[in-house]
């Protein structure tokens, strides 16, 4: 449940967002949800930093592509590259939308008025390691961001940073001028508070939510196998059509960028990262290289049970729908309760015109490990030569 289980690690991770002025969001005690904050001057501030984020990430994109760069730095640069695109994106709010907010205001509504009489469903194991999960990603926001900057503080001319776009970089790094320890703090700040912010959508809407919505599943389907009477089937539609609610708001703010960006940058991490830990982990000096697993954990972590707990969702609504159809056979009122229950549709988590399915997990690690092979194989060869 979200405000048992979650709600606690939100309210601290929006402390810490409100101390470095990164989200335009708080947490209201006295009302118990999350508003849009009234501070003028964090508002400013994340505006600011939302600028910055879009110009950082477009001048790594130019650094990578068109730079004077090695191939193999090519791949170092285009892990950070991929990052940096996924935050600016999945922070991106400069409109000040208040939707994040009342997404999660709407779970925390929907366990007070509509489970709060309901009997607890126990948890499954995918739930249990996401309740392992979600906290780990919430500090490794934190932790990326410092090892990042241990990777800036021992080998500071890697790219995408800043620093590499200097042609003298070894120069300012020999010498130690205080230009580059001022770009290294500015670097691991602007890193800070693009993970942040963008990390607090992904975990406590995406992430969170597909949870939450496996759990009022469960909860469906121990009332549904209670079924005895019209009063009984009436209640399960009812708390049915209440999650498609809830589903069609958590659908309609991450179907269009949140979603769609996780599907495309975490395959790409967790790919580049495949291929950096395989063939570079002696180029990087460590503790600097820890960056890469860390990202890739949190990437791997994503495209195999995130994504799996996600097409659950799918699965668990047709089961649903299914067990009301069997259900209701025998009851007084069942030509009506078929009407109703034909009239539900089957949830899912949409990505554009697109949804996850069972096989959306498999596809991507299909994909990651194909393409890690034949870019370590062309490495091999050109090697070789």
């Amino acid at each position: 449940m979200y405000h048992i289980d979650y709600l606690p690690l939100l309210k601290l991770h929006l402390r810490v967002c409100k101390f470095i002025k990164c989200l335009p969001f708080e947490y209201d005690e006295k009302s118990g949800l999350v508003i849009r904050t009234q501070n003028s001057r964090q508002v400013i501030t994340f505006k600011i930093q939302s600028i910055f984020s879009l110009l950082y990430s477009f001048a790594t994109i130019l650094h990578v592509c068109i730079g004077r760069l090695t191939l193999t730095e090519r791949f170092l640069g285009s892990l950070f590259l991929i990052l940096d695109i996924l935050l600016t994106t999945t922070r991106w709010n400069y409109s000040l939308d208040k939707s994040p907010g009342q997404i999660v205001n709407s779970f925390l509504q929907f366990e007070k008025q509509i489970l709060e009489d309901l009997p607890t469903a126990p948890s499954s194991l995918g739930t249990k390691l996401m309740k392992i999960f979600i906290p780990v990603a919430t500090l490794s926001l934190t932790g990326i961001a410092i090892f990042e900057f241990l990777l800036l503080l021992f080998a500071p001319c890697t790219p995408p940073f800043l620093l590499s776009m200097f042609p003298t970089c070894r120069q300012y790094y020999a010498n130690g001028y205080l230009v580059q320890c001022g770009i290294r703090l500015f670097e691991s700040w602007m890193q800070w508070h693009m993970l942040l912010s963008g990390g607090t959508w992904v975990i406590y809407i995406l992430f969170v939510g597909i949870v939450c919505l496996l759990t009022y599943f469960r909860v469906l389907h121990s009332q549904i196998a209670q079924i005895k009477k019209d009063q009984d089937m009436d209640t399960c539609i009812r708390l049915y059509r209440s999650i498609q609610i809830l589903e069609k708001s958590f659908n309609d703010f991450l179907m269009v960028m949140i979603v769609p960006a996780m599907m495309i940058c975490s395959p790409g991490i967790q790919l580049i990262v495949q291929y950096v830990c395989i063939n570079h982990h002696k180029d990087i000096a460590m503790p600097g290289f820890l960056v890469f697993p860390t990202l890739g954990l949190d990437a791997g972590i994503n495209n195999v049970l995130v994504f799996t707990l996600a097409s659950h969702i799918n699965i668990g609504s047709e089961k649903a729908l299914q067990g009301m159809k069997e259900k209701v056979m025998g009851l007084e009122k069942r030509k009506l309760m078929k009407r109703q229950i034909r009239a539900c549709s089957v949830l899912k988590v949409k990505f554009g015109s697109n949804f996850i399915d069972r096989g959306t997990p498999l596809v991507i690690q299909n994909f990651c490990v194909n393409q890690t092979v034949a870019l370590t194989l062309i490495k091999s060869r050109h090697v070789a030569r």
